[in-house]
């Protein structure tokens, strides 16, 4: 399921990105590369509104992907220990095995 999400995801992603440059903005962006056509077939104004809906949904959709990703890795996440914590236990297996040799000797002034 996890997979499957993370596929579902990355494309949303790029297709959202695609819509995004596609749309005419000050600096121009993709717009006369994909204006044009998409001019050509939806119409002068059909064009950007249909680009302004796709990016909501997109958006949308993306967010709610990554909700269900959040809720899918912290399912997945298996408790695991940390360096420190192992070595913690080493030491402390140490100590009961050999609680004397374990401590550090102190010179006896004579």
């Amino acid at each position: 399921m996890y997979t499957l999400l993370l596929v579902i995801h990355v494309i949303v992603s790029i297709a959202l990105i695609l819509v995004i440059l596609a749309q005419s903005s000050k600096g121009g962006a993709l717009d006369g590369l994909v204006g044009s056509t998409a001019s050509s077939v939806l119409g002068g104004q059909g064009a950007s509104k249909f680009l302004s809906n796709a990016t909501r949904i997109l958006a949308l959709v993306f967010m709610l992907l990554c909700v269900l990703l959040v809720f899918q890795v912290d399912r997945r996440k298996t408790v695991s220990r940390t360096a420190v914590d192992k070595l913690r236990e080493e030491a402390a297996q140490e100590q009961q095995q050999a609680p004397g040799e374990s401590l550090p000797l102190i010179p006896q002034d004579e």
